[in-house]
Parts: structure tokens; sequence; C-alpha cells
């Protein structure tokens, strides 16, 4: 049987760790978003611009791919708390996930990424921090007349209050 090509996916929180990332038994990729993120001169800008030195790849996710993770983002409430970037991970995963010879390992600490991902059927690895045990969805409350609402509400139309996003449902991750 052949081996997966493993594809380790590089958020931002990744590169901000500060954390050597030994991927020599894989692929590195990120997108132009998140290349975006870093600003030129500081040291996270030079540990990407040696990443990209050692090989990572920047490419696009496609727009059907950005359309799925979007939808399955509003899903689970987690649409606002994603990044552009967060996004256009999350898709780019999408779209190499399709080819059967690949591994794809997103490497992150964000949780709304990891929570997403895990809604996708995506892997994914923290670098500091411990990945999610819970799955979340996620819904607005009022925290004036505790109103709650399943759809993006910023402020409540009842009182007038700025909602405040809550976990509703919650799903223990079985730990690997």
């Amino acid at each position: 049987m052949k081996t997966k090509t493993k594809i380790f996916l590089i958020d931002t929180s990744a590169i901000l760790s500060g954390k050597p990332l030994n991927l020599n038994n894989g692929k590195m990729m990120t997108t132009t978003a998140v290349a975006e993120e870093l600003q030129p001169g500081g040291k996270d800008y030079q540990l990407f611009q040696l990443l990209k030195e050692k090989g990572l790849h920047i490419q696009q996710p496609t727009t059907s791919s950005l359309t799925k993770v979007e939808n399955t983002a509003k899903k689970i409430g987690e649409h606002t708390r994603l990044s552009s970037a967060d996004k256009q991970l999350l898709a780019l995963a999408l779209d190499l996930k399709e080819e059967p010879s690949t591994e794809i390992i997103i490497l992150s600490d964000d949780y709304s990424i990891q929570n997403l991902a895990q809604t996708l059927k995506i892997t994914y690895q923290g670098i500091n921090q411990q990945t999610i045990t819970k799955k979340f969805k996620w819904q607005y409350r009022c925290p004036g007349c505790k109103r709650t609402f399943n759809e993006t509400v910023q402020i409540c139309p009842i009182c007038g209050t700025k909602t405040k996003t809550i976990p509703y449902q919650k799903k223990s991750i079985p730990q690997k």
C-alpha cells in the first residue's frame, strides 16, 4: 500500500508560536491571506520567509470550498469568529482533502479553526496548547432580556442590547 503524502497547512498562529516547525516528513502549504497577516520586518515575518525558503507553498482555495466553509461556519455559529485567512485555510484543506494520496493536517492553536475542522472532518494539531476537547455550536444571547438567536444578531431586536455568543451545543471529542 502506498503511503500518503502529508501536507501541513500552516495557520498564522503556528507561525506566531515561535516554535520551530519540524515538518521534514511532509509538504507545507498556506494561503495568501495567512501571508498577508504577517507584517514585514518582524521576527514572525522572518520565520515566514524561512518557511518559504524551506518549501512553504502558497495556494488559493477554490470558490466552491470557500462557500462550503462559510455555510458550515454559519450552521455552527463560527462564521463571525473566523477571519478571512482562517476560512481560506479551511477551504484549502477541503480542496486538498479531495486527493486520495494526501493526508491533510492543519497546524493551528485557533479553537474556532479546530472546531470547524472537526465538523468538516479535517485533521488538525495544536502547536503551543492542547487541541479542543469539545465541539461547539454557538448562538447569540441577549444579556438584557435573555432571548437567544440561532442566526447572527448583533443587537437584540427586543431590547436593543448588544448580544454575546454562547455555546448551546457541546459534544465531547474522543482524544487521540
